[in-house]
Protein backbone atom coordinates (compact mmCIF):
# COMPACT_ATOMS: atom_id res chain seq x y z
CA UNK A 1 0.00 0.00 0.00
CA UNK A 2 1.58 3.47 -1.02
CA UNK A 3 -0.10 5.99 1.95
CA UNK A 4 -0.07 10.13 1.16
CA UNK A 5 1.79 10.59 4.80
CA UNK A 6 4.18 7.56 5.62
CA UNK A 7 5.19 5.96 1.45
CA UNK A 8 5.36 2.69 0.64
CA UNK A 9 4.01 0.28 3.37
CA UNK A 10 3.39 -3.69 3.97
CA UNK A 11 1.82 -5.31 6.74
CA UNK A 12 4.56 -8.17 8.02
CA UNK A 13 2.42 -8.86 11.04
CA UNK A 14 0.23 -8.25 14.25
CA UNK A 15 1.43 -4.90 14.95
CA UNK A 16 0.62 -3.08 11.96
CA UNK A 17 2.30 -1.19 8.56
CA UNK A 18 5.66 -1.45 8.37
CA UNK A 19 7.74 1.23 5.95
CA UNK A 20 11.12 3.55 6.14
CA UNK A 21 11.66 7.07 6.35
CA UNK A 22 14.98 8.64 6.20
CA UNK A 23 15.79 11.29 9.30
CA UNK A 24 18.79 13.04 10.53
CA UNK A 25 19.21 12.04 13.87
CA UNK A 26 22.57 14.14 15.62
CA UNK A 27 24.25 15.11 12.62
CA UNK A 28 24.12 11.28 10.44
CA UNK A 29 21.04 10.40 7.85
CA UNK A 30 19.78 7.47 9.13
CA UNK A 31 17.07 4.73 7.45
CA UNK A 32 14.41 4.29 10.14
CA UNK A 33 11.49 1.67 10.30
CA UNK A 34 8.48 3.17 10.62
CA UNK A 35 5.56 1.25 12.10
CA UNK A 36 1.89 2.57 12.43
CA UNK A 37 0.28 0.23 15.03
CA UNK A 38 -3.02 -0.44 13.05
CA UNK A 39 -5.15 -3.41 11.55
CA UNK A 40 -5.26 -4.10 7.59
CA UNK A 41 -7.87 -1.77 7.05
CA UNK A 42 -6.98 1.73 8.01
CA UNK A 43 -4.50 3.84 8.88
CA UNK A 44 -6.35 7.09 10.81
CA UNK A 45 -5.94 10.75 10.22
CA UNK A 46 -5.01 11.55 14.20
CA UNK A 47 -2.43 8.44 13.22
CA UNK A 48 -1.09 10.86 10.06
CA UNK A 49 -1.34 14.03 11.88
CA UNK A 50 0.60 12.91 15.55
CA UNK A 51 3.83 11.92 12.91
CA UNK A 52 3.32 14.80 10.69
CA UNK A 53 3.47 17.01 13.71
CA UNK A 54 5.85 14.95 14.88
CA UNK A 55 8.61 15.06 11.97
CA UNK A 56 7.89 18.44 11.54
CA UNK A 57 9.17 19.23 15.01
CA UNK A 58 12.36 16.82 14.98
CA UNK A 59 14.71 18.99 14.40
CA UNK A 60 14.19 20.86 17.16
CA UNK A 61 13.35 18.02 19.30
CA UNK A 62 16.65 16.36 19.70
CA UNK A 63 18.58 18.44 21.86
CA UNK A 64 16.19 17.64 24.42
CA UNK A 65 15.90 13.94 23.77
CA UNK A 66 19.35 14.06 23.78
CA UNK A 67 20.04 15.40 27.11
CA UNK A 68 17.29 13.39 28.04
CA UNK A 69 18.91 10.14 27.07
CA UNK A 70 22.25 10.89 28.53
CA UNK A 71 20.15 11.75 31.91
CA UNK A 72 18.44 8.60 31.69
CA UNK A 73 21.43 6.55 31.14
CA UNK A 74 23.68 8.13 33.79
CA UNK A 75 20.21 8.13 36.65
CA UNK A 76 18.70 5.06 35.45
CA UNK A 77 20.41 2.36 33.46
CA UNK A 78 23.96 3.32 34.57
CA UNK A 79 25.62 0.41 36.53
CA UNK A 80 22.23 -0.71 37.51
CA UNK A 81 23.07 -4.54 36.38
CA UNK A 82 25.89 -6.34 35.21
CA UNK A 83 29.27 -8.03 36.01
CA UNK A 84 29.89 -7.26 39.93
CA UNK A 85 33.72 -7.72 38.35
CA UNK A 86 34.87 -3.98 38.38
CA UNK A 87 36.95 -4.33 35.02
CA UNK A 88 33.97 -6.18 33.38
CA UNK A 89 31.44 -3.77 34.61
CA UNK A 90 33.93 -0.70 32.70
CA UNK A 91 33.30 -2.29 29.60
CA UNK A 92 29.55 -2.89 30.22
CA UNK A 93 28.98 0.49 31.44
CA UNK A 94 31.40 3.59 29.34
CA UNK A 95 31.16 6.81 30.25
CA UNK A 96 28.55 9.18 28.76
CA UNK A 97 28.18 12.65 29.63
CA UNK A 98 28.46 14.33 25.93
CA UNK A 99 26.31 14.04 22.98
CA UNK A 100 28.77 12.77 20.63
CA UNK A 101 28.96 9.68 23.25
CA UNK A 102 25.79 9.21 23.54
CA UNK A 103 25.39 9.12 19.53
CA UNK A 104 28.43 6.37 19.32
CA UNK A 105 26.00 4.71 22.09
CA UNK A 106 22.36 4.85 20.48
CA UNK A 107 21.26 3.79 17.03
CA UNK A 108 18.01 5.44 15.83
CA UNK A 109 16.13 2.13 14.61
CA UNK A 110 12.20 2.71 14.94
CA UNK A 111 9.44 5.42 15.08
CA UNK A 112 5.97 3.45 15.77
CA UNK A 113 2.99 5.78 15.43
CA UNK A 114 0.34 4.45 18.69
CA UNK A 115 -3.02 3.36 18.38
CA UNK A 116 -5.48 5.58 17.62
CA UNK A 117 -6.89 4.81 20.82
CA UNK A 118 -3.78 4.42 22.92
CA UNK A 119 -3.67 8.69 24.03
CA UNK A 120 -7.54 9.62 23.21
CA UNK A 121 -7.04 13.10 21.44
CA UNK A 122 -3.65 13.37 21.96
CA UNK A 123 -0.46 12.90 19.30
CA UNK A 124 1.37 9.38 20.36
CA UNK A 125 4.51 8.81 19.10
CA UNK A 126 7.58 5.95 20.09
CA UNK A 127 11.12 6.21 19.20
CA UNK A 128 12.75 3.21 19.48
CA UNK A 129 16.81 2.90 19.81
CA UNK A 130 19.08 0.24 19.77
CA UNK A 131 22.50 0.85 22.38
CA UNK A 132 25.89 -0.92 23.07
CA UNK A 133 25.95 -0.94 27.03
CA UNK A 134 24.76 -3.25 29.35
CA UNK A 135 26.88 -5.86 28.18
CA UNK A 136 25.09 -8.41 24.81
CA UNK A 137 21.24 -7.13 24.28
CA UNK A 138 20.03 -10.59 23.49
CA UNK A 139 16.30 -9.62 24.82
CA UNK A 140 16.61 -6.45 22.54
CA UNK A 141 16.13 -4.36 25.66
CA UNK A 142 17.15 -1.01 23.73
CA UNK A 143 15.60 2.00 24.65
CA UNK A 144 11.93 3.58 24.18
CA UNK A 145 11.03 6.65 23.95
CA UNK A 146 7.26 7.84 24.44
CA UNK A 147 6.64 11.44 23.17
CA UNK A 148 2.65 12.70 23.55
CA UNK A 149 2.02 16.07 21.58
CA UNK A 150 6.15 16.22 20.96
CA UNK A 151 6.70 16.20 24.19
CA UNK A 152 8.65 13.29 26.22
CA UNK A 153 6.76 11.64 28.56
CA UNK A 154 8.24 8.13 29.36
CA UNK A 155 11.82 6.92 28.54
CA UNK A 156 12.56 3.19 29.21
CA UNK A 157 13.00 -0.24 27.55
CA UNK A 158 11.79 -0.09 24.15
CA UNK A 159 8.97 -2.51 24.61
CA UNK A 160 6.84 0.32 26.12
CA UNK A 161 5.89 0.93 22.43
CA UNK A 162 4.39 -2.61 22.56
Amino acid sequence: MTDQTFGELTQEDDYGWWGKQTLDFGGSICSVDILIHGDEDEITQRQRVAFEDFIKKWPTLQENLIEALIKYYNEDEFYSYGPEDEEEAKEWWPEIKTKEALLQAVTLETIVVAWDFAQQNKRSIYILFSRTWGGEDLDDNGIGVHYVNEEIDEIGYKDMAF
